[in-house]
This record gives C-alpha cells, sequence and structure tokens, in this order.
C-alpha cells in the first residue's frame, strides 16, 4: 500500500515538473506548486509510517515558499500591468 502511495507522489512530482518545462511564468508557478505539494506530502508521510523526525520541517520549508511565491508574483505584476 505504501508503495502505491509513493508511486502516485512520484507520479505528481512529474507531472509538475512537466508543466514547469512548458514554459511561462504562469506554469513554472502552477508546476513548481505541484511538484512542491507533492514532495512535502510523501515527507509528511514518510514521517508517518517511518518515524523520521526532520521530515515535518522539511515539509515546511518546501509549503513556505510555494505559498508565498505566487502572492509576491501576482503583486508584481498586478504593479507591472497598473503603471
Amino acid at each position: 500500500m505504501i508503495a502505491f502511495f509513493y508511486a502516485c507522489i512520484s507520479l505528481g512530482v512529474i507531472s509538475g515538473v512537466v508543466i514547469v518545462l512548458r514554459g511561462g511564468p504562469e506554469n513554472s508557478l502552477i508546476g513548481l506548486n505541484v511538484a512542491t505539494i507533492c514532495a512535502a506530502t510523501g515527507l509528511l508521510a514518510m514521517d508517518g509510517f517511518m518515524g523520521v523526525g526532520y521530515a515535518k520541517e522539511i515539509a515546511f520549508y518546501l509549503i513556505f515558499p510555494g505559498i508565498l511565491g505566487p502572492i509576491l508574483f501576482s503583486r508584481f505584476i498586478g504593479g507591472v500591468c497598473d503603471a
């Protein structure tokens, strides 16, 4: 069961990388967020199944820029479009 879960998470990361490689700033942000969310989910599952103590901190540091990146990007693009 855990092998199937990690296979699905790996498929999500690969899908995110494919979206990033399509180019364009919007696709890059979306693909990066998909990949980081899948990686963080895999780390949290690893912490739950195997008891890895530092997985929660790494998952937090992966998710944190994934949340702030699109917000800052939209502010930047909004400022450029308004000028």
